[in-house]
């Protein structure tokens, strides 16, 4: 399980340089994956810094693709690192090692934290986790939150991840 919330964590890894086209932008982090972002409209503030994508977001990181209604991209003052990514309505990830479901996701690269809010999913194989709100960090620490309904985690013993080291 803990592998399926650190791949929430690794879609925006640490970044260094940032382009903006008219249609889309290219992040190179600095192992030279690029992060690839398509939408219906792209609109890029330069005196805030902030990048809003709307429409049918697909942002690509290698095998892991997000996709969502909205994506808003938080620069630093700087213009060249990110502050914080935020995608809104529908919000979909999935790579080989699993997929996760949510109403908002917001990521930050320097705490390597991701929120998945409002009818959280994470699903590896049959193993799931289920909350309103899933915090989770690239170091392994996770937290789930249930407010309207409780916690729930079903594990399958067998499964990738749901591997159990005690009795």
């Amino acid at each position: 399980m803990i592998r399926l919330i650190l791949l929430l964590a690794l879609l925006f890894p640490s970044v260094a340089v940032a382009q903006v086209n008219r249609s889309s932008v290219v992040v190179k982090e600095r192992k030279e994956v690029p992060i690839v972002i398509e939408a219906q409209k792209l609109t890029y503030d330069d005196k805030k810094k902030v990048a809003v994508y709307v429409g049918n977001v697909i942002a690509q990181h290698g095998s892991t693709i997000l996709t969502g209604d909205k994506l808003i991209i938080y620069f630093t003052k700087t213009g060249r690192e990110i502050k914080k990514i935020v995608v809104i309505g529908n919000v979909h990830i999935k790579d080989e090692r699993g997929e996760g479901w949510c109403d908002q996701l917001i990521y930050y690269p320097a705490q390597e934290k991701v929120v998945l809010i409002g009818n959280a999913k994470l699903r590896q194989g049959k193993n799931i986790l289920i909350g309103d709100r899933i915090v989770a960090y690239r170091d392994g620490r996770v937290e789930v939150i249930g407010k309207r309904e409780r916690v729930k985690t079903v594990i399958f013993p067998g499964e990738a991840g749901g591997k159990s080291s005690g009795p």
